[in-house]
């Protein structure tokens, strides 16, 4: 058994099981639907199927279909939300299935393949990405989640599972942080390195999750230490201080909060993975590395 059908199992369970056995026939449906072509599945899938694909009109499209309808539906309203600037494009939604079908980015490069080598180059793209991502401002109508409700998360983890000292800070900095909040906006919320894809001469965000929270909650899922550094590396602190003061300073960012979202968002990320039963060590091993 793959990771991905491993993932699915352990996140949904009986449901998933029977998702996986239905997904050739839901793929199949969908190719016709969207008279898709050459359908090619990723090689990195985690949480989600996701494919390559050809128009008929020999247009490169993605197809992505989720066991989960509160993971699509979102991701729809935030590609309609960004419409292209900054993100990918949105061609289609099957409510039924579960699917969207998006614009392919060619040559699809992530900015993680330029990181760490060239740190610059990649601040740089992340910052502008971002940057036109939040550029609308926040309608009293948007129906969007709250970064509130995703960090619960924290009070309601089983600090058996984790260093209680790190919990504890984490919860008291996330209230400091929720009550400090200025200029919401619609965020990506999970804007890493993996994240933002070459389109010719753009770099555009895919998989947002459509989340309001301040600019300095998503600069924080920057990938700012790699694993091997995290594995090799004697000052681990000394390098994390120096990146995000770069960053902040590119992206006219509070460093401070943004070296706090960070540890809240590592041991957001470690609760998380004890929640859907995977190893939270990483994040844990990184948030102790930085505090």
């Amino acid at each position: 058994m793959d990771e991905f059908a491993r993932n699915i199992i352990n996140i949904y369970g009986e449901p998933g099981r029977k998702w996986l056995t239905d997904l050739p026939e839901i793929i199949k449906i969908l190719s016709i639907k969207w008279q898709l072509n050459y359908i090619s599945p990723v090689g990195n899938m985690t949480y989600n199927y996701v494919a390559k694909a050809i128009s008929q009109t020999d247009t490169p499209l993605i197809l992505k279909i989720s066991c989960d309808p509160e993971i699509i539906a979102p991701e729809k309203e935030a590609l309609m939300y960004f419409y292209g600037k900054g993100s990918i494009k949105l061609i289609d939604y099957s409510e039924d299935h579960n699917a969207i079908l998006l614009h392919q980015a060619v040559p699809g490069v992530t900015l993680k393949s330029f990181y760490p080598a060239r740190p610059e180059f990649v601040m740089d793209n992340y910052v502008s990405t971002m940057q036109q991502l939040h550029q609308k401002e926040l309608s009293s109508k948007s129906n969007f989640g709250h970064i509130s409700a995703w960090l619960e998360a924290l009070d309601e983890c089983d600090s058996t599972q984790m260093p209680k000292n790190l919990l504890e800070e984490a919860v008291s900095l996330k209230n400091k942080l929720l009550n400090s909040l200025n200029k919401p906006v619609v965020l990506h919320g999970d804007l890493h390195h993996d994240n933002i894809l070459q389109d010719g001469e753009e770099w555009l965000a895919i998989d947002p999750k459509g989340i309001i929270g301040d600019a300095e909650f998503e600069i924080a899922a920057f990938d700012f230490i790699t694993k091997s550094e995290l594995q090799s590396n004697s000052d681990i602190k000394k390098l994390f201080e120096q990146r995000v003061n770069q960053i902040a300073k590119k992206s006219n960012l509070n460093p401070q909060r943004i070296k706090d979202w960070i540890f809240v968002r590592l041991i957001l990320s470690a609760a998380w993975s004890i929640e859907d039963k995977s190893n939270p060590d990483r994040a844990i091993k990184l948030a102790s590395n930085i505090r």
